[in-house]
């Protein structure tokens, strides 16, 4: 009994789908690569602040998360907070949109947590620190600033 062969018409169709299959994963895998940028959030002045920043690729693609946990602060406060373009020592531009940073409020214990999902993709160059300001109504006076350094 003979076996029927695929024509070649089908063959091309089945090999070009399973080239465009395997070139967009990697493609997909390539932007995916693990970069993360890394930091330590120190008070400014008498602020007691500390606590371990980063900015990672969010889960979905061309969205960069960006956290925030501390502890050392004022209890029962809430404050403003940003990644930004620059350094603690130079400053810079607000990465991302401002609105997308949701305020942290700080427990009974001085502690507070924080993540933002930011609607531009994770740079892998660059310098960029985080700060957290006093209050909404005194965005002039920063507490703690931390720089972000690539660890790729």
């Amino acid at each position: 009994m003979r076996t029927k062969r695929p024509s070649r018409r089908s063959s091309f169709v089945a090999a070009t789908l399973l080239l465009l299959t395997l070139s967009s994963s990697l493609a997909y895998g390539l932007a995916r690569r693990h970069i993360a940028w890394d930091g330590l959030l120190m008070g400014i002045g008498t602020s007691k602040i500390r606590g371990p920043i980063e900015m990672v690729g969010g889960k979905v693609l061309g969205t960069t998360l960006a956290t925030v946990s501390y502890k050392g602060d004022t209890p029962e406060v809430s404050r403003p907070w940003h990644v930004h373009m620059g350094s603690c020592v130079k400053g810079g531009a607000i990465f991302g949109d401002a609105s997308e940073y949701t305020p942290l409020r700080v427990d009974a214990k001085g502690t507070a947590e924080g993540k933002a999902t930011l609607r531009v993709a994770l740079p892998d160059s660059g310098s960029f620190y985080v700060n957290i300001h006093e209050s909404a109504t005194n965005m002039k006076k920063v507490v703690a600033c931390g720089d972000l350094l690539l660890e790729d």
